[in-house]
């Protein structure tokens, strides 16, 4: 892992990319911290992944009970078709906005899962997505985090939340039948300087570099809609993945948020300019930095 050493006696730091505070639902905040920090984090998140696979071969205790005690929670997403399974573009193809069509499907499914949910999955997509102040999910988010992911960690509430929501998100998984290339902005923290050129971004996020969301992940399936795509201030990662939760709209109105679930891990692919359509924009296009991330 990459470093940068702020002072000559200064331990070297590297950017956490969900360790600021965040002062909305659509980006993650980033901030600068000492490297130990986060090599003990990845201890945890590593050690909550061995505990997960042995409990997963438990057979003294129900599926639903091993799932209630997990750290993350287990992947059930699957894609069979060749035809609806994507991979991380090229870095110098266009970046088109997702059709009107793709929207329709996908909306398809998150209504008939939303059909079937319980009250107490609606009361927590309300406590952490809905609610006008996103105190809430700031709080939740934060928790996740400081305990790298182990939902074990937080109190019994919060705990309750968390995993009404993680059962919201998997039955949408169970249902869905392609990928999905989703994007998120990352707000770096003060003490870094403006990413303009390849070479400003954070060495600790370059090539074959791990990235880890402890927390759960808004997203958009266009780029042009991502809070800070066109800002110097902000990351913004690509990801191709079959994992999460569409809470977009199906109508003209141009929504296309997508929720992944907490506890994803991936690999740097690639840190390059790529072209992307604009809004409201025919033929209009964008270009900027942009973190490819490989599931793992």
């Amino acid at each position: 892992m990459g470093a940068k050493t702020a002072r000559p006696n200064r331990e070297p730091l590297v950017v956490d990319i969900e360790g600021g505070t965040v002062s909305e639902r659509e980006i993650k905040a980033a901030r600068e911290v000492a490297a130990d920090v986060m090599s003990d984090r990845d201890f945890l998140r590593l050690a909550n992944r061995i505990i997960d696979e042995a409990r997963d071969g438990d057979s003294s205790q129900t599926r639903a009970a091993r799932d209630r005690d997990r750290a993350t929670p287990r992947d059930v997403s699957s894609v069979e078709s060749d035809r609806l399974r994507a991979e991380l573009p090229a870095l110098d193809e266009f970046r088109e906005a997702l059709s009107g069509r793709q929207r329709k499907l996908r909306s398809v499914v998150k209504n008939r899962v939303l059909d079937r949910a319980p009250a107490s999955q609606h009361r927590a997509v309300r406590t952490l997505l809905s609610e006008e102040d996103p105190a809430q999910w700031r709080r939740v988010n934060r928790a996740l985090h400081l305990a790298a992911g182990d939902v074990q960690r937080l109190d019994d509430a919060d705990r309750v939340v968390v995993q009404r929501l993680d059962r919201l998100v998997q039955a949408y998984e169970r249902e869905n039948d392609r990928s999905h290339r989703v994007y998120v902005a990352v707000q770096l923290p003060d003490t870094h300087p403006d990413v303009r050129r390849l070479r400003d971004v954070p060495a600790n996020l370059r090539r074959g570099s791990v990235v880890d969301f402890d927390q759960f992940t808004v997203t958009r399936h266009n780029l042009h809609e991502t809070p800070g795509h066109d800002s110097d201030r902000h990351l913004v990662f690509e990801m191709v993945t079959s994992r999460g939760m569409y809470f977009g709209r199906s109508d003209s109105v141009e929504d296309t948020t997508h929720l992944l679930p907490r506890g994803m891990q991936f690999e740097v692919a690639s840190v390059e300019y790529a072209p992307y359509e604009k809004a409201g924009e025919t033929g209009g296009f964008g270009e900027r930095i942009v973190i490819q991330l490989r599931e793992r």
